[in-house]
């Protein structure tokens, strides 16, 4: 009895060990919602833009940010002045949703930390919605949903 004690807590020991060599992966979450139609070249000021858009407010509504291109760290952006709710307001740890209007099968990617890291939100070109893992907690948005 007592060598099976010492195997089955010696397995368990293992088991836990192992357990802990593994890095724990980020949690991601798909926005799949339709687009709002806010997000385009009018929020960069016209031309041929296709940013990824945060919003203020979760159903697309109020203040809107957008990007032609990735960002690794949100602080010194701001909600488009004008925009409704929120305008004016840091971007970095206060957008609620997101849309992405890359229309190059790229798409983009909303992340918890700075420098593209932690859990994310993503969406497919043209989609978007509220943000799950990144509700006020988006520090960088990335072009491409090669993680998603």
């Amino acid at each position: 009895m007592r060598i099976q004690t010492k195997l089955f807590t010696a397995a368990v020991v293992g088991a836990a060990v192992l357990g802990l060599a593994n890095p724990a992966q980020a949690a991601n979450h798909r926005s799949s919602g339709n687009s709002t139609g806010r997000c385009g070249a009018s929020v960069l000021g016209g031309g041929n833009y296709q940013p990824l858009c945060l919003f203020y407010v979760h159903d697309g509504s109020g203040a809107i940010w957008g990007k032609d291109g990735s960002v690794s760290n949100l602080a010194g952006y701001y909600f488009k002045s004008g925009s409704g709710t929120g305008s004016g307001q840091a971007v970095k740890n206060n957008a609620t949703a997101m849309e992405s209007e890359y229309y190059e099968n790229r798409g983009g990617t909303v992340w918890y930390s700075s420098g593209y890291n932690g859990n994310y939100d993503w969406a497919y070109d043209g989609e978007g919605g509220p943000l799950y893992y990144t509700w006020n907690e988006n520090a960088s948005t990335e072009v491409g949903i090669g993680v998603g």
